[in-house]
Order: C-alpha cells, then sequence, then structure tokens
C-alpha cells in the first residue's frame, strides 16, 4: 500500500497569508498612519571611559511584536516608496534627538542613494542644526558616485552631522570607501567581532583596521559584542567603541550600562589609568583657522597651525618652512587622537607615516571631533625613553 501525503497549498506573493504580501500591506498602513513603526535604542559604550555616549535609533515593525525591519524595508523598495519610509523613520529619529542624555548623540541609518532623495533631503534641510546627529550609511551595493556623496555629506558636516559606515567588511562599506568618505566613526560588522577572542585572524583584521581608520582620524566601532570574552578581546586591541547585547539590548527607554558590564570595564579603566594618556601633553595653545589666508595675521609666527571647518574640525595641518620668511609652509594631512589615548599607541601609530611626516604633530580632539590641540610627537618620544 502506497503512502498518501496531504497536499500543501503553495502560497503566492500575493496571497495576503504570505510573508512578502503581510510586509507591503504594513508598509502602506504605517505610511498612511494606520500603524506605527517604534524606533529603540541601543546603546554605544566608549570602551576606555567605561560609559554609554551614544545610541543608534532602530526601527521596528508589527506593534507590540517588534520585528526587525528587513522585510519591511525590502517591501518599501519593491512598491516605489523606500524614500518616504526612510523619511518616515528619519523624522521620528530627529524628533527623539531632543530626549537623548546630554553628551550622547543619536545614530540613525540613511541609505547612501536615497541621501540624494527630495524627500529625505528636504526632511534635513529642515530640521536645521545636526549636530549631536551621526548619520550611518547602510547600503551593500556599490555607490557609483562617491564624489557626489562626499559633497552631500560635507554639506551636511557643515552643519553639525557627523558621518558612521555601518557593517565595514560586510557590504560596499569597504575600505576605499573609508578612505574617499573619511568618515568619522567605522563600524566593523558583526561577522568580523563573533567569537573574535578564539580568532587570531579576527583579532588581526580589528587591529589592522583599527590603525588604518585611526590614521584617518576616526574612530572604530565594533558591532556584535555578546560575551565578556569578546569583550576582554577587543579591549585589548585598542578598540574605542563597541556595541552589542552584552552592553545594552535595542530598547525603547535610554538604557545604561548593564550592572555588571559597568563593573567589568571600571576594573579595566583602572588598569589603563596606570599607562600614561595623552591628555596632559596636549599642546591646547596651538593656534586653528578657518582659512590658510589668514595664517599671515597670527601673532608671533607661530609653527604649527590647525585648518577647521565651520564646526572646529580639523582639516588639515600647516607647518611653517622654517628657511622662508613670512608665512611660507606646507600643509599636510592630520592624524587625530583622543584625550584618552595612550602615548605608546599614538607614537606607534605615528611611526607607521612616511619618513618625512612622522614626527609632525598630531591633532587631539573631543569626542565628536572638534579641535583640543596639538601633541608633539618627539615629547612623547623623549618622555617614554626618560620613563624606561
Amino acid at each position: 500500500m502506497g503512502l498518501s501525503v496531504a497536499a500543501v497549498p503553495l502560497q503566492r506573493r500575493d496571497d495576503p497569508r504570505s510573508a512578502p504580501a503581510r510586509a507591503d500591506l504594513e508598509v502602506k498602513r504605517v505610511l498612511a498612519g494606520m500603524a506605527a513603526a517604534r524606533l529603540v535604542f541601543q546603546p554605544v559604550v566608549d570602551l576606555v571611559r567605561g560609559e554609554v555616549v551614544g545610541y543608534e535609533a532602530l526601527a521596528r515593525f508589527g506593534g507590540a511584536g517588534l520585528r526587525t525591519p528587513g522585510p519591511y524595508l525590502a517591501a518599501a523598495e519593491r512598491t516605489g516608496r523606500a524614500a518616504e519610509l526612510e523619511a518616515h523613520l528619519l523624522a521620528q529619529a530627529l524628533a527623539a534627538r531632543a530626549g537623548v542624555p546630554a553628551g550622547c548623540f543619536l545614530a540613525v541609518n540613511v541609505s547612501p542613494v536615497l541621501l540624494a532623495d527630495p524627500v529625505v533631503t528636504a526632511l534635513l534641510r529642515a530640521a536645521g542644526d545636526l549636530s549631536g546627529l551621526v548619520l550611518e550609511l547602510t547600503e551593500h551595493v556599490p555607490v557609483d558616485n562617491l564624489g557626489a556623496l562626499r559633497k552631500r555629506i560635507d554639506a551636511l558636516r557643515d552643519r553639525g552631522a557627523l558621518l558612521a559606515l555601518d557593517d565595514t567588511g560586510a557590504g560596499w562599506s569597504g575600505l576605499r570607501q573609508v578612505a574617499e568618505l573619511r568618515p568619522d566613526i567605522v563600524k566593523l560588522d558583526k561577522s568580523l567581532v563573533t567569537d573574535v577572542d578564539r580568532d587570531e585572524v579576527k583579532q588581526g583584521l580589528v587591529e589592522l583596521v583599527g590603525q588604518f581608520v585611526s590614521r584617518l582620524g576616526s574612530r572604530l566601532l565594533v558591532e556584535g559584542v555578546e560575551r565578556f570574552e569578546e569583550l576582554d578581546a577587543v579591549s585589548r586591541l585598542g578598540v574605542p567603541l563597541a556595541q552589542g547585547w552584552l552592553l545594552g539590548r535595542p530598547s525603547i527607554r535610554w538604557s545604561q550600562l548593564p550592572a555588571g558590564v559597568a563593573e567589568a570595564l571600571a576594573v579595566r579603566t583602572a588598569h589603563r589609568t596606570h599607562v600614561p594618556q595623552v591628555g596632559n601633553a596636549v599642546d591646547r595653545t596651538a593656534p586653528c583657522v578657518r582659512h590658510l589666508a589668514t595664517i599671515g595675521f597670527l601673532p608671533d609666527e607661530p609653527r604649527h597651525v590647525v585648518v577647521v571647518d565651520a564646526r572646529q574640525r580639523p582639516v588639515t595641518l600647516w607647518l611653517r618652512n622654517a628657511e622662508a620668511t613670512g608665512p611660507s609652509g606646507w600643509t599636510h594631512p592630520v592624524m587625530t587622537v583622543d584625550a584618552g589615548d595612550h602615548d605608546h599607541e599614538i607614537v606607534a601609530r605615528a611611526m607607521t607615516r612616511p619618513p618625512q611626516t612622522r614626527f609632525d604633530p598630531v591633532v587631539c580632539v573631543d569626542a565628536v571631533g572638534v579641535y583640543v590641540g596639538l601633541v608633539h610627537v618627539e615629547h612623547l618620544v623623549t618622555a617614554s625613553v626618560t620613563a624606561r
């Protein structure tokens, strides 16, 4: 006797019971104001200071179910409403800025392609001052014109926004895009962080990417830290920023570090304070200007001048030509450091520069990239040798 098999009806995409159709319907309801897409916020932690310094806004759909946004963003793309949905979510994030805890930034996902869409650009224009907002570029396809994207980003930076590249190492945001766009934050994909404590190759990649982005004046943020062993590994590798379920899950509230994690980071911070930090070696009297043409009007003919943008963030470093009279000199790319960075780490990074610029000063900035002062590499080297 043969076995009887019950027939299972196939679901077509237009079947209201199918997942794509349900997502299509939910997007329509959200954009029509009949349903809400909720934002949740995941903390970003400074591993040196052991405290929350920012939050990433993440969209959730489906009412109390709080489903992740992938199927709904795909549905919006299918139906030609991606820009509308992105603008809807961006508007919520911009409105949420008023409640962000003091001293913290808010990161919001924006597709680089849709960043040029009139709906999205109009929303950002209407927001006025963008200080404290991090635009996190998310896309897994190449961007045809990086030059045009850089111009759009620079215009937003002039109004205070910072730039992050998401999923570096997983999608289009590879090292070339990092080099061309010069983001303030580079996020390393979770796939390169999971089990990093057990994988020497991943450890090498984290260290190399960290050194590379710091040379560009960026800060590395690792995603997906879920175990204490992973936290230990990225801390040892000098990673400044991290997020993941161990450090805080997405929440409708501005959550702080779990107690056990805060204590663990405090122990690591206490250990690191025995290592000299660069904060005490910063020359805060070094001048900065908006335009190179104004250097000739500075008193005392300074040897080094930092050129900054409208938000006081370093753009280039000017060095005087000691053999010439008047304001004659050269401009060099800046290498930025944080006041919490350690002397030996800065010296090691500086020594990777070309010989002719190896001992140029490095530029110290605060948590949001604003110019603080200069650090003279030769002073750090001398102090290191004397301490031995």
